[in-house]
């Protein structure tokens, strides 16, 4: 199978997930005509997995918790640094 990219449109909560196929590699996230997108590698064959993201502010609380920094985007005013939570945990 040819893997392709896919995007998906985030909302800018302090946490949700998105479903997409497992495996997925997240590649990045930036603003798309004031939308917060983030854009992943994947494999349509593969069966959905969920994906827990999570957004921080900037000079907003970073909680303790375990996360792998996926990127930063700005839309208008306002910095978003977005995050995979729980990568590398076991479920």
């Amino acid at each position: 199978m040819t893997p392709r990219i896919f995007k998906y449109t985030l909302e800018i909560t302090s946490d949700q997930t998105v479903q997409m196929p497992q495996d997925a590699q997240i590649l990045s996230v930036a603003n798309q005509n004031g939308n917060l997108c983030l854009w992943a590698m994947v494999d349509i064959d593969c069966p959905p997995h969920p994906r827990h993201i999570e957004i921080i502010g900037t000079g907003l609380p970073v909680p303790d918790s375990q996360r792998l920094f996926i990127g930063t985007a700005v839309i208008g005013q306002f910095v978003w640094h977005v995050f995979e939570k729980n990568k590398g945990e076991s479920s």
